[in-house]
């Protein structure tokens, strides 16, 4: 039977697994709200839209928030935005792809350790190894979109009065839960696998 804190870290790590593919997939990191902003210099090439890591979602001059029926994946157009994106961004393209990876398979070896039946074989380390990796992952991504977006964009975390500056959209914040709860599962991971040790 598995311990009370193997369950707990499996939920963890399933939480960190869903809301990292929700981050990686969704078209809402950043929200420009500028009608005025010159598209050409424009992160996304759009002036009022939601863009997220592989698409964006662009509204009517009348909606103040995007529309699904009006998104476009960066590779449209023979890969025209994908193309213009910064190096930047597709280090975090980079990194967002590898943290799913690597939660996916975390889960899998986690999935995995609860019909194991071998009482020295510990996969929980290997498991708390992939999450840990999620982490640093995860975390490298969100800095380096949080501190590129702001400097290049004037992203900001909230409206100011008078501003139309890009906003930090949902799916990054997600990010960052992602990274939080992936951080705890890499924690209680790391008090299973000494306490497997110790009873081998």
């Amino acid at each position: 039977m598995a311990s009370c804190v193997v369950v707990t870290a499996i939920i963890c790590v399933l939480l960190t697994t869903v809301a990292t593919i929700v981050a990686f997939a969704t078209p809402n990191w950043l929200k420009f709200r500028d009608s005025s902003v010159d598209i050409a210099s424009s992160l996304c090439k759009c002036e009022k839209c939601d863009c997220g890591l592989w698409m964006k979602c662009a509204g009517s001059p009348a909606m103040d928030s995007a529309s699904l029926d009006n998104c476009n994946t960066f590779f449209a157009q023979d890969n025209l935005i994908e193309k213009s994106l910064p190096d930047w961004f597709k280090a975090v393209q980079g990194l967002m792809s590898c943290a799913v990876a690597c939660a996916l398979i975390s889960l899998f070896i986690g999935l995995f350790s609860l019909c194991c039946s071998c009482k020295c074989c510990n996969p929980h380390q290997a498991a708390g190894a992939f999450i840990n990796l999620t982490f640093l992952l995860l975390a490298a991504g969100v800095c380096v979109f949080g501190a590129k977006a702001h400097m290049d964009n004037r992203a900001r975390v909230m409206a100011e009065a008078n501003t139309v500056d890009p906003l930090f959209s949902w799916s990054f914040w997600c990010a960052v839960g992602a990274a939080g709860m992936s951080l705890i599962s890499s924690v209680l991971y790391f008090c299973v696998g000494r306490a497997d040790d110790y009873s081998c």
